[in-house]
């Protein structure tokens, strides 16, 4: 390390010249570099400046799309209203923004209610009751004792062994079975009786069978035969516009479109007039709060791409392109047509907002026909269509299903190549004749249902007199497995001439059915292993261009156009014409989120000014080298100036001494 002046002119005896060596070594250094210090400091000043520009614009953006984001939505522009009249009758718990306006006049005949069974007395809630296998039905009785099953309603198969085989067991295990049937025990003190309760509705009443373990007899107790019934089941009767409808429950949601109500009491005298309205407010406040928003938007952000006249400074994104960029494609949106639309309201000065001098929107109502009220009070449908993405298709049996924000406005030329099916398996022709009774029979099978395997155990003691019958009980006994349920896998089983079919609820490449074990008389039934016949996935062209098809789904291709575009197409549909609007208020949100979203623009651009601190931070340390080495470069100099001097001072000393000593040596005159 080389030593410094001052160091070393106090090793060599001080400084010769009388000069403040180190003083002006630093001024010099100083000198040398204050050019480079004050670029480099109104460099990161600058770019500091404007990380908080782009934090500003960040905010001030997100402010906008929040703004934004409700006119994006189409149940802004769908919400409902409605009036009803005090009554005990009924009371509202929902209204969807699908319910269709009108008025409904109500009555309500009669209340829904449960079907009650219970069993004999038992004197212990612990105590051993048998084992085996209880198998639960839901449908109705008739008068004469039989029972007919619901083959769109599963069933349950419970199994009672030594852990579960008692009263206290058996209700648990009701309940946990998913059927919906809610098991309680009533009375105390050796008093007890199990007491069943099914949903509500006239084809929810209850059927239990049992299968019993040999030597362990008892569960029996459980069967309807010995069960004492309390109350039947029975549908919820209600009159409306003088239409009749039933429904099993209490809660309705399908009567009224898009309402769903609570039924309490009945009173066949008393109707009840209900009005559902389209209610624009929540639309029109939303409007209002993005005009708002965006003048905001539009004044703050001139303060940072412009001149700061509160301030009396410049912004600091006064030269960020992408800033500036930014800005204007928000008011290029704002002025321009909205993709897809053709007719009608199609940009915002249609609606009644104007853009003023200083580039704010104005809402305009000033009494005119082309006033902000006249078209939100009369052409509201093209108010929400100018917002709202809007998709509509000429083919009913093709129904848009879906888009994102990569679906392109336009219309969109669709042909269906092939059609979705269903796998299945079809049974051979019954060898059994009707009535078929299972007594002493082994019809169990094994089916595999979307690649889920089950065992289906047809109980003992079961008479059927149809093949329809036979098919719903099957139908029932399928879709009652665990194993199914819990991969929501299931079937429909039809019978069809003398033949039963089994297939799958789903379509497509993942739809399949097939037999893979039978039992012992099962054939009877036409049942033998049998990989059946998989489904087949739709398939079809959107504008000439192969489509992706999954199931009964239609999906544009990636990169083109149709992207994201996603229709559910109905067996017999061969062609479509679909329109496709991303509509205003998606179109905005879209383009604020290419600049928000965490790769955005913004980030982009915050990640290059970061880039740009960092380099002036390298080249504040390229700077430091330089002066460092300067401060050598001077101090040698000087070191090597005060030498001399010192050199210098030595030989005038010397000179000094030798002139004065001439006279004595000097020769007489």
């Amino acid at each position: 390390m080389v030593d410094s002046v001052g160091n070393i002119l106090n090793q060599i005896g001080g400084n010769s010249s009388g000069i403040n060596t180190r003083q002006l070594v630093d001024d010099l250094v100083a000198l040398e570099r204050a050019p480079q210090d004050q670029r480099l400091d109104n460099r990161e000043a600058r770019l500091e400046a404007q990380i908080s520009g782009i934090g500003f614009l960040r905010s001030a953006l997100s402010e906008l799309q929040n703004a934004m984001l409700p006119l994006a939505n189409p149940e802004t522009f769908d919400a409902k209203q409605t009036a009803i009249p005090d009554t005990n009758l009924l009371g509202i718990t929902k209204l969807d923004v699908n319910a269709v306006p009108g008025t409904y006049r109500l009555r309500i005949d009669q209340v829904a209610q449960s079907h009650s069974v219970s069993s004999a007395v038992f004197d212990s809630l612990s105590a051993p009751l048998g084992q085996g296998t209880l198998n639960l039905r839901l449908g109705s009785w008739a008068e004469d004792g039989t029972f007919s099953a619901d083959a769109n309603k599963a069933g349950a198969t419970i199994e009672i062994d030594s852990s579960n085989n008692t009263l206290a067991g058996v209700r648990d295990a009701i309940n946990a079975s998913g059927l919906g049937v809610q098991a309680s025990i009533v009375g105390s003190e050796g008093d007890y009786q199990l007491l069943l309760t099914s949903p509500t509705g006239a084809r929810n009443e209850l059927e239990i069978t049992v299968d019993e373990t040999a030597g362990a007899e008892g569960l029996a107790a459980f069967a309807s035969q010995n069960l004492t019934e309390h109350q039947k089941g029975r549908d919820a009767v209600m009159t409306v516009n003088g239409f009749q409808v039933t429904r099993d429950s209490n809660t309705v949601t399908d009567v009224i479109d898009g309402m769903t109500f609570d039924i309490f009491n009945a009173n066949p005298d008393e109707e009840i007039n209900i009005n559902i309205s389209a209610d624009h407010r929540l639309a029109e406040e939303a409007i209002r709060n993005f005009v708002e928003a965006y003048n905001t938007f539009q004044v703050e952000m001139q303060k940072q791409v412009g001149f700061n006249v509160e301030e009396g400074t410049e912004g600091a994104l006064r030269s960020d392109s992408m800033a500036r960029n930014l800005i204007q494609s928000v008011r290029s949106m704002i002025s321009a047509t909205v993709p897809g639309i053709d007719s009608g309201f199609n940009t915002l000065a249609n609606l009644g907002i104007r853009t003023q001098l200083d580039g704010t929107l104005q809402i305009v109502e000033d009494g005119r026909s082309t006033d902000f009220r006249a078209a939100m009070d009369n052409h509201f449908d093209q108010v929400r269509r100018l917002f709202v993405p809007t998709a509509a298709s000429d083919n009913s049996r093709v129904e848009v299903a879906g888009h994102n924000n990569r679906t392109q406005p336009g219309n969109y030329e669709i042909q269906i190549t092939q059609q979705a099916t269903r796998g299945y398996v079809q049974g051979e022709a019954l060898a059994a004749n009707f009535p078929i009774d299972t007594t002493g029979k082994d019809y169990s099978f094994s089916i595999r249902v979307n690649g889920i395997d089950a065992e289906i155990t047809v109980p003992e003691g079961r008479v059927f007199d149809s093949g329809e019958a036979l098919a719903a009980e099957l139908q029932t006994l399928i879709n009652a497995n665990s194993a199914l349920r819990a991969g929501r896998a299931a079937v429909n089983v039809g019978f069809e001439g003398d033949q039963l079919k089994f297939e799958s609820t789903i379509s497509g490449r993942d739809s399949r059915v097939a037999i893979t074990a039978v039992g012992a008389d099962a054939a009877e039934l036409g049942l033998m292993e049998n990989s059946g016949t998989v489904g087949t996935d739709v398939q079809g062209t959107i504008n000439g261009r192969a489509a992706f098809g999954y199931g009964d789904i239609l999906r544009g291709a990636v990169g083109s156009p149709a992207e994201g575009l996603a229709l559910r197409v109905a067996p017999g549909a061969t062609e479509a014409t679909v329109s496709f609007s991303g509509g205003f208020g998606s179109n905005m949100a879209t383009m604020i989120d290419g600049y928000l979203r965490t790769s955005g623009l913004l980030s982009m651009r915050e990640e290059a000014i970061q880039e740009g601190l960092r380099k002036v931070e390298e080249d504040r340390e390229a700077v430091d080298r330089r002066s460092e080495a300067f401060r050598i470069r001077q101090e040698a100099q000087f070191l090597a100036m005060e030498q001399i001097v010192r050199s210098l001072n030595a030989t005038g000393g010397f000179l000094d001494g030798l002139v004065d000593r001439l006279p004595f040596t000097a020769p007489p005159r």
